[in-house]
């Protein structure tokens, strides 16, 4: 006789459910589902991290656009001195320089002018050699200002002034985004520092550039030595202390 081992656990399972286990719902090996609360609490967890993921990226981007502008600016100022260290180096013996400072619409706008050097800072083959350089702050739309390099004859503008004469788009930006922009020269003959520098004045020994940047407080100060002339009685320059 062959006895079915199921049987007895039929029998004993449905004589010890109750009336409520008629009603029970199993559910399928295989198909098993989620409940809306499961479902909610993980669109939570994964809307936090998402949010955080982003959050880490944006830092990031952020962090590294302030490396690439940080680092662009250094090389406008890099080359910038570059620039300025060696036009006063070799500025030849017949050129002259003049410091002086505008006011337009209420704005100080120093510049320093180079005459009889077209040579120097030139960018293309020089045909006018009454061309005179002129290195000079220039506004920016925003109240900041650019330090700008103007190539200008003066047979052409005989009689007006250089920088009112040129017309916007001949100045060449070299640096932008200054708060504000010095220059000194220091007089070999009286032994100090001049905030300008008459033209046909005697030949500074040192020019100091300032440069106020607007994220920072203190500005950037750089001084090029000026190669002076053979007749020109000099007095040692002695570098003022460091506020």
């Amino acid at each position: 006789m062959f006895i079915n081992p199921d049987l007895p656990t039929r029998s004993l399972n449905h004589r010890n459910s109750g009336a409520g286990s008629r009603h029970r719902i199993r559910r399928a090996p295989g198909h098993a589902g989620f409940s809306l609360f499961e479902v909610t609490l993980a669109l939570f967890i994964l809307a936090l991290l998402a949010g955080s993921i982003y959050g880490v990226i944006r830092g990031t981007v952020q962090m590294a656009a302030s490396m690439d502008e940080a680092r662009a600016r250094q090389q406008q100022l890099d080359g910038l001195m570059e620039l300025c260290r060696k036009s006063f180096r070799m500025l030849p013996a017949k050129a002259s320089l003049e410091g002086r400072i505008r006011q337009v619409d209420g704005k100080i706008l120093p510049e320093v002018l180079i005459r009889q050097a077209p040579e120097l800072l030139a960018w293309d083959q020089v045909r006018d050699f009454e061309t005179m350089n002129v290195i000079g702050l220039r506004p920016q739309l925003g109240g900041l200002f650019s330090l700008s390099l103007l190539r200008v004859s003066e047979a052409e503008i005989l009689g007006k002034d250089p920088v009112s004469a040129a017309q916007p788009d001949a100045w060449l930006p070299l640096i932008s985004d200054l708060s504000k922009v010095e220059w000194r020269f220091y007089d070999p003959r009286a032994g100090a520092w001049l905030d300008t520098l008459p033209r046909g004045s005697a030949r500074p020994t040192a020019v100091e550039l300032k440069l106020w940047l607007p994220e920072e407080e203190n500005p950037v100060t750089a001084v090029f030595w000026v190669v002076p002339l053979l007749n020109q009685v000099t007095v040692p320059l002695e570098p003022e202390p460091t506020p």
